[in-house]
């Protein structure tokens, strides 16, 4: 089940540099001030917006009704969440409070959730609050008519969820049409590198941010001589070069073009043609050709995540925030992140992980009723992400947010474990060891110093050109493995015969219409 586990945490670690058109873009964001006013709440208590709320806007809550049960999609693994029960309990004991209503956790496993959102909107199966962007982009969802507009709902009963991530509210917008709200109103994102620490002090190698390739080659190197590999690629489709210096890619793997550079251009390219990612492969090659990275990449079904945890790989490239490392973190030895590219603020982040209303949903009002909740009330976004404290997690002492599941009957994640989910803001959340209290300045420090991409907010749909996406995505199979593990004989050859294979399956036409939807776009 581990290697299950590390597969689709790697899904989602992708999905994260690399979502789809609004969401389709990798560290691709709409210009977001950094006036972070919005977020004034601390986290575990009930600041925010306006002081403490009672979840009802401006007197709209019949309290004389029966109370409507509030169904939210709740995204994992394999995990047993027996807890949900005691989370519901707690949870009912403030919903029925603030905005007359109950609220039923549906447990999703990640793999099922692209198609059961858009299953029960055609069944009409009961379901209220679902999840946008995480393995379904919300235009996809949109395109489906799985989604309703929010904006009048959001006038109407959402003032905190508007005000708390105004900065990125264009990231939700489709045609102008808000149809999400963001888990993420702290969108900057890097590329990072997290790494073994205790093997680094073993070895005398020192790690600092915005490490270059050449200075990744050199630990490679000091590794080899003890014995250890650098990293693994394993047999990856996807775009490796992004979790290594970022960019703006839209579709999973670029099938639509990207944009290499997405704070100073809006020319949407080939990537796989471009100097700079024929350059990376290149160097993976130099470190196949010196045995740096394992030599069954190809055929070894083990995941990066799982070599990393066995400690088989000295390290991986990853998505960098102030928080990354707390994904990373395991009993066998310390592990440490480092920032190899500047941070930016794109659509895809925002968008990752949104909350939406099903088109279906029996009562719209209680459902928005519930997300603005969600915003406004710390203890209930705390308890959808961690559970039921002094239960399913206890408080670490001498802080004043760090919380740890160790100690606890939860302390593997089966009694509750939300991986995937991002509910209310960054700030608004306890942040898990060994993270500290100096996360919150640190997150504020981090957005402050991200640039945003030129075409934050911008979606592109793909549906027109599906037969294409479905060419280009075998090209990309078949070739992208063996550049990305460094096995190819001749990296200009091998990048010459993807980029003709590419087009021949049509991928100019996809980026000429990108292009196109963009400069409008952007035209206003």
């Amino acid at each position: 089940m581990k290697k299950v586990i590390a597969l689709l945490l790697a899904l989602v670690m992708v999905l994260g540099l690399a979502a789809c058109g609004g969401g389709e873009s990798a560290n691709t964001q709409p210009p977001q001030n950094n006036d972070n006013s919005q977020n004034n709440d601390t986290p575990g208590g009930n600041d925010n917006p306006g002081g403490e709320s009672s979840g009802d806007e401006g007197g709209l809550i019949n309290f004389d009704e029966d109370p409507y049960e509030v169904t939210i999609q709740f995204v994992g693994l394999f995990e047993e969440n027996s807890d949900i029960p005691a989370v519901e309990a707690a949870l009912n004991e403030i919903t029925l409070k603030k905005i007359n209503c109950t609220v039923d956790i549906v447990p999703i496993f990640i793999g099922d959730l692209p198609t059961t959102t858009s299953l029960n909107v055609a069944t009409g199966e009961k379901q209220d609050i679902v999840v946008a962007g995480l393995t379904s982009t919300m235009i996809s969802l949109v395109s489906d008519d799985c989604l309703l507009p929010l904006d009048d709902l959001l006038a109407e009963r959402g003032q905190a969820a508007m005000e708390v991530t105004k900065n990125v509210s264009e990231a939700s917008k489709i045609n102008g049409v808000t149809y999400a709200v963001s888990g993420y109103p702290y969108a900057a994102l890097a590329a990072g590198f997290v790494y073994n620490k205790t093997m680094a002090d073993q070895y005398g190698i020192e790690m600092h941010d915005d490490m270059t390739m050449d200075e990744l080659t050199a630990v490679g190197e000091k590794l080899k001589e003890n014995g250890m590999y650098l990293t693994t690629h394993g047999n990856s489709a996807q775009v490796q070069y992004k979790f290594y210096h970022g960019g703006d890619y839209f579709g999973s793997s670029a099938e639509f073009g990207g944009i290499l550079d997405p704070a100073n251009s809006t020319t949407v390219e080939n990537v796989y043609g471009a100097q700079a990612m024929r350059d990376f492969w290149k160097v993976v090659k130099a470190w196949e050709d010196a045995g740096y990275l394992p030599v069954d990449q190809l055929t070894d079904t083990t995941t990066v995540q799982e070599h990393f945890m066995s400690q088989h790989i000295f390290g991986t490239a990853t998505s960098y925030d102030p928080g990354q490392l707390a994904s990373w973190v395991n009993d066998n030895f310390e592990a440490a992140v480092v920032r190899i590219s500047d941070p930016i603020i794109s659509t895809s982040s925002a968008a990752e992980f949104q909350l939406a209303i099903s088109a279906k949903c029996e009562r719209p009002d209680k459902a928005m009723d519930l997300i603005n909740l969600i915003y406004s009330d710390n203890d209930v976004v705390n308890l959808l992400m961690y559970g039921v404290e002094g239960q399913d997690y206890v408080a670490v002492e001498g802080t004043e947010n760090v919380i740890t599941r160790s100690g606890t009957e939860n302390a593997d994640g089966n009694k509750y474990s939300s991986p995937f989910s991002r509910f209310g803001s960054q700030k608004q959340r306890k942040i898990i060891a060994p993270m500290t209290d100096s996360y919150y300045d640190e997150l504020e420090t981090f957005e402050a110093s991200a640039k945003k991409s030129l075409t934050f907010g911008y979606s592109f749909s793909g549906d027109a050109y599906s037969a294409q996406a479905g060419a280009i995505a075998s090209v990309l199979a078949e070739r992208l493995p063996a550049l990305n593990a460094g096995t190819v004989d001749d990296v200009d050859k091998a990048v010459d015969d993807l980029v003709a294979a590419l087009e021949k399956a049509g991928i100019n036409d996809c980026i000429t219409a990108n292009q196109e939807a963009l400069d409008a776009y952007l035209a206003g």
